[in-house]
């Protein structure tokens, strides 16, 4: 796995799934608190998968400007995403290697202070999901 300033500039490259095909671009990449390094890209999919999707990068591997994913183009198009811009959080992240099927120790889901407790709220009442007690 590249080094996350390596990692940032792989923005707006092709990602392609196992056998090719175009998945879509490269919109942002996320670190991965579970492995310490870059771990995941938020894909603009384009065709029948509009919209935005998370790849995992640690098998991901460059072929010039592209990068290629050990995943089929159906299954990465079931996968969650977000808007661009947004933050992951450690409970997304353990969606994700769930999704995946990806081991996770669930290491990086730390007790959360005051601050990111206002945060962690408005995202529940945004998803419509009960505040937490």
């Amino acid at each position: 796995m590249p080094a996350f300033d390596v990692a940032r500039r792989w923005k707006g490259r092709v990602v392609l799934d196992r056998t090719g095909d175009k998945l879509g671009s490269v919109l942002d990449v996320f670190y991965d608190a579970e492995n310490d390094e870059p771990g995941w890209v938020l894909l603009g999919t384009a065709g029948a998968g509009d919209g935005t999707r998370f790849v995992p990068v640690a098998e991901a591997v460059e072929h010039g400007n592209e990068l290629r994913v050990p995943y089929d183009r159906a299954f990465v198009e079931g996968a969650p995403g977000m808007e661009p811009g947004g933050r992951l959080w450690p409970q997304e992240e353990a969606e994700l290697y769930a999704y995946y099927g990806l081991a996770y120790t669930g290491a990086s889901l730390v007790d959360l202070d005051e601050e990111d407790e206002e945060d962690a709220a408005a995202v529940a009442q945004i998803r419509g999901l009960p505040p937490e007690v």
